[in-house]
C-alpha cells in the first residue's frame, strides 16, 4: 500500500478500532470471582475461570494488534504524504 492517503485513512480506522476493542472490554476480575461463587466444586471453578482468563487475553491481543498496526499505518501514511510534498 503506497498511497499515503490510503494508508492514513486505514491506519486511523485500525488504531480507533484496537482502541475501542482495549476501552470496551469489562474488567474480566468481577465476572471470575462471580464463577468462584457459583461452581460446584474446585476443578470446575478453575476451568471457567481459565477460560475467562483466556478470552480475556485474546481480546487485548486483538486490541493491541489492531492498535499497532493502526500506528504503523498512520505514522507511515503521514511520512510518506510529508515526502511526496
Amino acid at each position: 500500500m503506497r498511497n499515503p492517503k490510503n494508508m492514513l485513512i486505514v491506519g486511523i480506522v485500525l488504531l480507533v478500532a484496537g482502541v475501542c476493542i482495549l476501552l470496551f472490554n469489562p474488567d474480566q476480575s468481577a465476572a471470575n470471582l462471580e464463577i468462584a461463587r457459583n461452581a460446584k466444586n474446585a476443578q470446575e471453578a478453575a476451568a471457567a475461570i481459565s477460560g475467562n482468563n483466556q478470552r480475556e487475553l485474546m481480546i487485548h491481543m486483538a486490541g493491541n494488534f489492531l492498535a499497532g498496526i493502526g500506528i504503523a499505518l498512520t505514522a507511515g501514511g503521514f511520512f510518506l504524504k510529508r515526502k511526496k510534498q
